[in-house]
């Protein structure tokens, strides 16, 4: 392959990225430098988002790294249901977060099954971090220490140190690149989150990102949101700079990675329960979306789901057919986006354009609704398209896929390639006979994760869409908006339903994850 060849694949994706990142950024940046920062900080109000926003990153990202390091320790031995909960420990992460608030306003909310209302306190809301990025961080720290033999800490153990003392002395520094990037990405999603402090935590407990929406939404003020949203853009690109140094300079690259760890007699039963019961607990928000989902008034029932399915007075409480047709329908219009954006920024890299990796990775510090201000700023003109709306979701899930089709695209065997080579294949013939094959279950999976993103996305959705282009997400925030016990179990019942299409997208990825490779 010529050596332009990749930079022209990757033309595209930098003409996409320029549209529908480059040009909305500069006219934040504009917009956003003439209002001031220094008047945005000095500002004693908007000080005290920025300075929660930041106690929530913090304060999430240790909570987060307490509770996995020790499950982590507990997962590298063998028990029952061990592998059940690696696999579902990621579940969370995909979920949409509109459902895990519905399920924290279905525990602890104020018609929370348990009777004790946590909404409008940090407690719902450290809750919702570790809930969402636990099993992220746990999954990266499993990864680890499955590739670090029992030497060290044996050693460790003849020297006279016990068995917790000899994996803190020999296992956890070796733990220190894992730990610093998975940390720094709880902090990154926990500033800049959404969907948790508005439901949940309530004007005292806004962080930057609700505040932006709520100047947009409510006073029309960009000025001041724009300005918000660069403070947001500087601190998540400083974290996200210490993330990229600590993936590269701190990581721990062993080949072989070891089954777990055998346990006998009553330690096996012992770990299994505390791992059982600390996951369900975790998890407990889920099993009341589900369980108040079918409670009435007069008793259980199957009420609150069908109810969804009568008409509706107006557009200012979406069906469940219109808010479903909508989202399969807007998710489609994205995939024919991000296909092939996706597609060609990973095979672009893996071919040679190395600067297009960096390029591709500033949309990850870009917030939903960050973006959703700098294409109203951008193009008022496309306002009352769906346009911006399916570029938005585009540029949030086509990096997914990419992810996903990256290492697949790596694992390929130089040989394979040259032996189509010498047999005379010409190169367009190698993609689709020896390539493409190769590289369909990674194909498969990121598609699906890219799916789930789309359907459950909630920032971009609520700045740009409007009354009749609403999706479910949004038909489960204007029930939640309306007063009375019809509405709010509709809302329980409509978040349990995109909840089972969102794990199920996920579930297809893990299963395609498998055959990768």
């Amino acid at each position: 392959m010529p050596r332009w060849t990749p930079h022209l694949l990757a033309l595209p994706v930098a003409l996409f990225l320029l549209f529908a990142l480059g040009w909305p950024l500069v006219r934040v940046l504009h917009l956003g430098t003439g209002y001031g920062l220094q008047t945005a900080l000095q500002d004693p109000y908007y000080w005290g988002r920025l300075v929660w926003s930041l106690e929530y990153g913090l304060g999430s990202s240790l909570l987060v790294l307490l509770l996995a390091v020790p499950l982590a320790y507990a997962f590298r031995y063998a028990f029952p249901g061990r592998d059940l909960l690696l696999a579902f420990a990621t579940v969370p992460f995909v979920l949409p977060t509109i459902v895990v608030a519905m399920g924290f306003l279905a525990l602890v909310g104020p018609r929370g099954v348990l009777g004790v209302d946590l909404s409008g306190t940090p407690w719902a809301l450290y809750w919702g971090a570790v809930f969402y990025n636990l099993g992220l961080v746990l999954r990266m720290l499993v990864g680890v220490l499955a590739r670090v033999g029992e030497g060290l800490e044996a050693a460790a153990r003849v020297l006279g140190a016990g068995a917790v003392r000899a994996f803190l002395r020999a296992s956890l520094p070796l733990l220190a690149g894992a730990m610093l990037a998975g940390g720094g990405l709880t902090f990154v999603y926990t500033f800049a989150s959404f969907g948790l402090p508005l439901l949940l935590g309530g004007p005292r407990y806004a962080t930057l990102e609700v505040e932006i929406y709520t100047l947009l939404a409510y006073q029309l003020a960009f000025s001041e949101a724009a300005a918000l949203i660069l403070l947001q853009l500087a601190v998540t690109a400083l974290v996200s700079l210490g993330y990229l140094w600590a993936q590269e300079r701190l990581a721990v690259d062993f080949r072989a990675v070891r089954a777990a760890r055998p346990l006998s007699g009553w330690k096996r039963w012992g770990v299994a329960s505390v791992v059982w019961v600390f996951f369900l607990a975790l998890y407990a928000p889920m099993l009341a979306l589900l369980a108040k989902s079918f409670v009435e008034p007069e008793g259980l029932g199957f009420g609150n789901y069908l109810r969804l399915l009568e008409p509706k007075a107006g557009l200012f409480v979406p069906s469940l057919g219109l808010a479903l047709g909508n989202t399969l329908r807007w998710a489609a219009l994205a995939l024919l986006v991000v296909l092939p954006v996706g597609f060609l920024y990973a095979y672009a890299v893996w071919k040679g354009a190395r600067w297009l990796d960096l390029v591709g990775f500033v949309p990850l510090l870009v917030s939903p609704v960050s973006l959703g201000v700098g294409y109203l700023l951008a193009y008022p003109e496309l306002r009352g398209s769906v346009a911006l709306l399916v570029t938005a979701y585009a540029l949030l899930a086509y990096p997914l896929l990419a992810r996903a089709l990256l290492p697949a695209m790596r694992g390929i065997p130089p040989g394979l390639l040259e032996a189509a080579a010498t047999l005379g294949a010409r190169p367009w013939r190698r993609f689709l006979r020896v390539e493409l094959p190769l590289l369909r279950p990674a194909l498969a999976s990121g598609t699906a994760l890219a799916l789930a993103a789309v359907v459950g996305e909630f920032g971009a959705t609520l700045v740009l869409t409007r009354p009749e282009w609403a999706t479910m997400v949004v038909a489960i925030y204007e029930r939640l908006g309306k007063p009375g016990a019809a509405n709010f179990g509709e809302a329980l019942a409509l978040a349990v339903l995109l909840a089972l299409l969102s794990a199920g997208l996920f579930l297809l990825v893990d299963r395609g994850r498998g055959r990768v490779g």
